[in-house]
């Protein structure tokens, strides 16, 4: 996949420009930085989550995949986007990342019934 990028509907400043867009790579991302993740998750606040669930966690990813595409901009940068940029990117990641895993556990359910 490579860096993509993610349209904001509402730009945010970073390093006193004005940003339209946040790039991206989900597939730089590595075992590591999932670690890295569950313990910026856990240092925020939240604990016991089903990750394939949590909207809250699929945005600490997001900001992991932004950073490996472009580590001049901060997590807290990332973290000034919209309530509605932050659930279509909480979408985003569920789905490249988990939906196949929920599909599958359907499939092995219904198979064992």
């Amino acid at each position: 996949m490579a860096v993509e990028k993610f349209k904001l509907k509402k730009p945010i400043m970073i390093n006193g420009e004005e940003v339209k867009e946040l790039p991206y790579d989900f597939d730089a991302l590595t075992a590591k930085d999932k670690l890295e993740v569950g313990k910026k998750f856990k240092t925020a606040g939240f604990t016991g989550s089903l990750q394939e669930l949590d909207p809250d966690y699929h945005l600490f990813v997001f900001v992991q995949a932004v950073i490996k595409a472009d580590n001049s901009i901060s997590e807290q940068d990332v973290m000034r986007i919209s309530m509605q940029d932050a659930v279509a990117v909480s979408s985003m990641v569920r789905n490249y990342f988990f939906l196949d895993a929920e599909e599958f556990q359907r499939m092995v359910t219904s198979e064992e019934q």
